[in-house]
This record gives structure tokens, sequence and C-alpha cells, in this order.
């Protein structure tokens, strides 16, 4: 089987994490069938009207052709992003002939998929990787998403959640198909001696989309021998570190910055626990790769993670509940020793093994190639 990637969500140079995802889920099925990646993104410091640069490499088998168009004007970048994208596609899709275009985040890439689909003839799904109302930045954004999910063979997602408000938009084919962990990166190391070691992964910005402030305040209130390591960058990080001398915590929390993707195993073999406190998450990968470490979580009932935190791998706490997590990481300090860490990591391999991964693409895929001849 021949499958093109489309997808804004990219690991590069200078965004190794970003959409890392999406990268694995390619190497899972390339280990199978052909597949080729576009990825496209927007280069907001450089200016021309149809500039636009193709840089092409291979990874594990996945054959890559990063795109990358120069900022034009204003009312026109958008429009723009779509010529040159569907151009680039089109020209790579004539050597390449795909069976099917799978195209990744409902803006903009649902709507590419779409306008590579219509001129190549060749069927396209979406795996939308967060909840629909985050693409809705306005009225044309909105429509558009909804236009290329309508007319999508099938709209994969990867929570329950996330099927359901997508279903409450628009009428489509939606499956589920949870993210996939590599669990062979991960392995359960014994517990060190000392502090109790949590950890936390998150970019820090303003938004604070992955709740790090409401995480603080709350460790302010909990007794005991503890550290927090917060993993990641962003923009807010000086604003947090002064959070943490406001509240006292100067001693209960370590910012270790950005840690490349190949680095997190080592980070969560540091700790005893994870937590996970956004405001949304469509799935929680770090959730499930700490899992994959045979840690116990706590995490907000925040949309994914309610199909697969439960009481035999951690605690599920009412989403932005400051008084809850805070009973609910109390108790975790007290009593994180007595999960039985292989049985957390059994369970991450039988829902989220990329066997299990391509095994449902495939015969997404199928019926989806099936249903267009």
């Amino acid at each position: 089987m021949k499958i093109l990637f489309l997808t804004p969500w990219y690991p590069d140079e200078n965004k190794p994490n970003h959409g890392v995802f999406v990268r694995e889920q390619a190497c899972a099925l390339a280990e199978h069938h052909l597949v080729v990646v576009i990825s496209a993104k927007v280069d907001y410091e450089s200016f021309g009207l149809s500039s636009y640069t193709v840089k092409e490499s291979v990874f594990r088998k996945v054959k890559e052709f990063r795109l990358t168009i120069k900022r034009s004007l204003p009312l026109y970048n958008q429009w723009n992003y779509f010529l040159v994208s569907r151009k680039v596609a089109l020209n790579v899709i004539q050597s390449f002939q795909p069976d099917v275009i799978h195209g990744n985040i409902g803006y903009p890439g649902g709507f590419w998929s779409w306008l590579v689909s219509k001129k190549s003839r060749k069927p396209y799904v979406i795996t939308e990787h967060t909840f629909i109302t985050n693409n809705f930045r306005s009225l044309v954004h909105r429509w558009l998403t909804l236009f290329a999910m309508k007319k999508a063979a099938a709209v994969i997602t990867v929570s329950k959640k996330s099927a359901k408000e997508i279903l409450k938009y628009v009428r489509a084919n939606v499956r589920v198909i949870p993210n996939m962990v590599d669990v062979s990166r991960f392995s359960i190391q014994p517990y060190s001696d000392g502090a109790v070691s949590i950890g936390f992964i998150g970019r820090l910005t303003r938004e604070h989309v992955k709740g790090l402030d409401v995480l603080l305040r709350a460790l302010s209130h909990v007794k005991g021998d503890f550290v927090l390591h917060v993993a990641g960058d962003g923009g807010f990080i000086s604003e947090y570190k002064r959070m943490v001398e406001q509240l006292q915590l100067q001693e209960k929390v370590k910012f270790h910055g950005f840690i490349d993707y190949e680095k997190i195993p080592t980070f969560l073999n540091r700790l005893h626990f994870f937590v996970n406190t956004s405001r949304f998450e469509t799935f929680g990968i770090s959730i499930v790769e700490a899992m994959a470490s045979g840690l116990p979580v706590v995490c907000f009932d925040n949309g994914g993670p309610g199909d697969f935190v439960d009481a035999s791998n951690g605690i599920l706490v009412e989403n932005q509940n400051e008084e809850k997590l805070k009973e609910g990481i109390a108790w975790m300090i007290a009593n994180y020793q007595y999960f039985d860490r292989n049985q957390i990591r059994e369970y991450v391999l039988s829902k989220f093994s990329k066997e299990k991964f391509v095994r449902s693409a495939e015969q997404v895929y199928s019926e989806v190639i099936g249903s267009s001849v």
C-alpha cells in the first residue's frame, strides 16, 4: 500500500519535538508499506509573494518533503499556503501515485488534503489530533475545517471525547484510533531513594494550556518530601519561576528546560510518578509514555485520559479542581510504590503499541480504498 501523509505539524531542526507523533505513526506504517510525508509550514520571518523551499530527506524508510513557504501579504497568506502546498503535493503524487492520502489536523491539513484529493482523485482521510474547536479561529476557518471533514472518506481521532466533539459539528465517518507509543523506547527502572520525584512535561506558555499554574498552586499546599521536575520551555518560563518563588517552592521545583524527544525516556526513569494538569488533552501521549515506564499517573479528567486512566494505573481528578488535585498528589506521594508497574506497562502494550496502531490504520485505509474503486 502507498500512503501519502500531509501535515502542518512535523519535526524539524528548529522544533525537533513538534508533531513528533505524526512522524512516529508514519514510521510505524513504513515498516509494512510505502510512506511519503509532506509537511508544510509558513516562515513568518521571511517575505515573498509565492516563494518557497522544499527539502527532501529519508528517515527510517519514510521519504520526507519539508515545505517552507515564505510569509506573504496578510489577506493572501493563507490562500498562498494552500496554492503552494497543493502544487507541491500534486508534483509528488505524479511519481508516487499513493493509494490513499492521510491528512493531519482539521485545519489546515484537512482542507489541504481535500484540495489535493479533488485534483488527484485519490481518497483521503483526516486525523484530528486536537479538539475540533481549536481549528475555529474564525468563521472561515470553521467552515473550511467542517467542509474538509464532511468530504473525507473517514475522520480519525485519538479519543472518544474528541470523537463526540466532532460529531456535534459535522456528520462524518468518525473512527477512534489512539496515538501509538513505541514501548521499546521505555523501560522500568528501580525507584531512587530520597525525595519523591514527580514529573511534568509541557510547553510553558502565557495561555497556561498545560496547567502548570494550577499544579504549582496545588503543590504549595502538599506536605512531604518531594520535588517536581518540569520538562519544557516556552515564553512564560520566567513567570513560572517567579510563581515558584512567590509560593515558596524553590526547594520543591526544578526546571529542566527543553528535553529532546530521544531523551524523554531517561527523564521518566528518574521519576516516582507523573502528573498531567492540561486544561484540555485530546489524548495525552506523555501520560502513556510515563505509563510505558511503569509509572502511575495523576491526571485531570480533561479529555483523552478518561479513556485509559483508572485505579490500576493512577488517579483521575476533576478537571481544574485544585483541591482535588492537591488531595490526589498527596495520596500518590504516600502510595505510588503499591502500584503494579509491570501491569501498567503491559496495559500500554495491549492498547497503544505501534502494531495495534498499524492494524487499525490499515483497516481504515482498506475500507476507504475499496469504497473508492
